[in-house]
């Protein structure tokens, strides 16, 4: 090979791999060689590049993923490392679960990809066969299970049961294996199981409300734009109503914020118009409520506290040094908004006695939101509520702070030494 012809390659190599890099489909490599020779006449390199969809795609396939995969396999066999895995959706007839890797390379951590380990058949997503797959692909490369120190999965049964997951396979292994969860998971987790207390006094969902008022609108441009002439009658710029997704752990207060900005235009249009699907029906009957208002602002001041902590812990940087003090933190935000400040002074979060009534707060002094007790006595000021209503709403305000709570104390790893003790990595 001459070196002109080495120059050549090594373009046709970096393409392929600026390519993988930014997710660019392969077929956009069809029009590489072309433009490149139309575009730089003069270079030699140019020229001779022959790299379309079939051959970037061989490149990577054959030649850079076994080069760097080789690399990695090579310094987990001399080095300690966290593997990290989650399952794909059953969206056909195999499903992957990507094996990931945290391992330490010269000057930092790194997270690199080392197998799919697809499973099939109708025990596919069982912790015996997921195990199995993770197991076969360190066997076959050589990579002793003593190396291993950590493994990040999220928190269903099949990841971290006390017998028959995947962590207590892994534990038989290498009994010093730490087993991290997902935080993230269970904060989200926390609102739901708060938000199923408040459901079950007041009869509201916000999810249910966010999914119909995304749905309605949702590929109709004739409703948005008799919404737009709402917007236009009650001085308000029309937005997009947002789809709320509910595995998406920080789609929800975006939907109740956006919903909330457009309240008046939409609770007119709901009442104007006269539609016959259950889904119309029950917006209806959500908007023609006064409380529906009510409702969503108490949500929209008391979800950025879990959305808050959840944005911190998705960051790149490495948080763990902050996570016991953020969630000790998250745990007295809470309390703090339904608990006399006396009854948390000087106490440890799982010492907190939460659920004592003479520990909490009246409910007119709960803190729900400047403007959800604003927009509250505003409503029973002018007769369109009732007292009763006004106290089944406090009601159902504090069991949803109870609630959270006590799954947040039951769920987050507050005990674990390990997380105690991790500040000093805060250097």
């Amino acid at each position: 090979m001459s070196v002109q012809e080495a120059k050549t390659r090594r373009a046709e190599v970096k393409v392929a791999v600026a390519m993988v890099q930014h997710n660019v489909p392969f077929a956009v490599a069809d029009h590489f060689s072309p433009l490149y020779k139309e575009c730089f006449r003069d270079s030699p390199t140019a020229q001779g590049f022959k790299s379309a969809s079939t051959k970037t795609t061989c490149l990577i396939n054959e030649a850079v993923a076994p080069h760097f995969k080789k690399e990695l396999v090579m310094k987990m066999r001399e080095n300690p490392f966290t593997l990290v895995t989650d399952g794909s959706n059953d969206t056909g007839l195999e499903k992957m679960n990507p094996l990931t890797v945290r391992i330490f390379d010269t000057n930092k951590v790194v997270h690199r990809f080392l197998d799919m380990c697809t499973t099939s058949g109708r025990s596919c997503g069982t912790a015996e066969v997921i195990y199995t797959k993770i197991n076969d692909a360190l066997q076959e490369n050589d990579i002793p299970w003593r190396n291993c120190v950590g493994l990040s999965i999220d928190n269903a049964p099949v990841n971290t049961g006390a017998r028959n997951s995947i962590s207590a396979r892994m534990l038989k292994e290498n009994g010093s294996i730490y087993i991290h969860g997902c935080p993230c998971h269970i904060i989200h987790n926390t609102a739901k199981h708060a938000g199923q207390k408040f459901m079950e006094i007041s009869g509201f969902d916000p999810e249910d409300l966010t999914v119909d008022v995304g749905y309605w609108f949702k590929g109709s441009t004739n409703r948005k734009g008799y919404l737009a002439e709402f917007c236009e009658f009650h001085e308000s710029e029309y937005m997009e109503m947002l789809l709320h997704i509910s595995v998406r752990w920080l789609s929800l207060e975006r939907c109740i914020t956006r919903i909330l900005r457009q309240y008046g235009p939409l609770t007119s249009y709901f009442k104007s118009l006269n539609e016959k699907q259950p889904r119309f029906r029950r917006l209806v009957d959500a908007f023609s409520n006064p409380l529906t208002e009510v409702y969503l602002l108490f949500y929209q001041a008391t979800l950025p506290v879990f959305t808050l902590l959840n944005l911190l812990l998705q960051r790149e940087r490495s948080s763990i040094f902050q996570l016991h003090g953020e969630m000790t933190k998250f745990i007295k935000k809470l309390c703090a908004r339904f608990m006399k400040p006396s009854a948390l002074q000087g106490r440890q979060v799982h010492d907190i006695l939460y659920k004592d009534p003479l520990n909490q707060l009246p409910g007119e002094n709960l803190n729900v939101g400047f403007t959800t007790r604003a927009t509250l006595n505003r409503l029973l000021a002018a007769g369109d509520i009732t007292p009763q209503e006004v106290k089944l709403f406090q009601q159902a305000a504090l069991a949803f702070l109870v609630r959270a709570v006590e799954y947040g104390i039951n769920k987050l790893p507050l005990k674990e030494a390990l997380l105690r003790h991790t500040r000093f990595v805060d250097v």
